[in-house]
């Protein structure tokens, strides 16, 4: 059987010898231990971003504005309804491009009729005939007017993710073409950051501390300290999910996102 107490005695004299050769090795030209520490905070989002498009096709630019508009102006009446601030609603981006038409007809044998009268050699019609049907070949024929598109995308910004919930429920009768997924983030990030940082760095002391303890050295003070991150906080996204009318009101949980902060730092070696 393996001796626990004896694989635990081996296994703390290899970890000494090892912070022993590298504390020696940085000691050697300049008389520091540099080390790096890494902190996070879980945080609860508190700020809740949805971005919806509501669109249209048509050959009048005006009609589809008008059309968009008027959709678009029941959705803001329904973050209204919910509290929310004129300032967390942003629905300035409008959007108008030109739809390429495919031809409706793709033409791969084309039978080619010319009508003589019985005293010239001179042919005085020319059809093109597509499954028995003539198409017209006039130079002068009106070209249909070119397909439009028209967007508007609407921005809105909640405080609650039960304000979120209820805004979905009540535009499921609204006619909307694209809800973009959930942005979660937390408002004071920079707080958190703070927080992470400080664990950081107290986590680099507490491992130069270690070293030095390994390695029969006094520590010293601080005497470099460089930040590694910079607010590195990543939001979350979420799918949206529309609520039915005749179904109870979907309940959505936001969960935890990590807040990480990362130093490398230096502290001198007293002889």
């Amino acid at each position: 059987m393996i001796n626990l107490s004896k694989l635990c005695m081996y296994f703390s004299v290899i970890l000494s010898m090892l912070l022993t050769v590298f504390s020696v090795e940085v000691n050697a030209e300049n008389n520091v231990i540099e080390v790096s520490g890494e902190g996070s905070v879980h945080v609860a989002p508190d700020k809740f971003s949805l971005s919806l498009t509501i669109s249209e096709r048509g050959r009048v630019p005006d009609k589809l504005k008008a059309s968009v508009d008027k959709r678009s102006d029941m959705v803001i009446n329904v973050a209204k309804s919910l509290k929310i601030a004129n300032s967390d609603i942003n629905s300035a981006r409008v959007n108008l491009r030109v739809i390429e038409e495919k031809p409706a007809i793709k033409l791969h044998g084309v039978e080619l009729q010319k009508k003589f009268p019985s005293s010239s050699n001179k042919p005085i019609k020319g059809s093109v005939y597509i499954d028995g049907n003539e198409v017209s070949t006039k130079k002068n024929e009106k070209q249909k007017p070119p397909l439009f598109e028209l967007n508007r995308r609407i921005s809105v910004n909640f405080s609650s993710i039960d304000a979120y919930d209820k805004f979905l429920s009540k535009i499921v009768k609204i006619q909307v073409n694209h809800i973009s997924s959930l942005s979660m983030t937390v408002k004071d990030s920079d707080k958190y950051y703070q927080q992470a940082l400080t664990r950081a760095i107290s986590q680099a002391k507490n491992k130069a501390s270690l070293i030095a303890k390994h390695s029969g050295i006094n520590l010293g003070k601080m005497v470099y300290l460089k930040e590694r991150s910079n607010n590195h906080y990543q939001p979350q996204y979420s799918m949206a999910m529309m609520a039915d009318d005749n179904s109870a009101r979907h309940q959505s949980f936001t969960g935890t996102n990590k807040v990480s902060a990362s130093v490398v730092v230096k502290f001198a070696i007293i002889k």
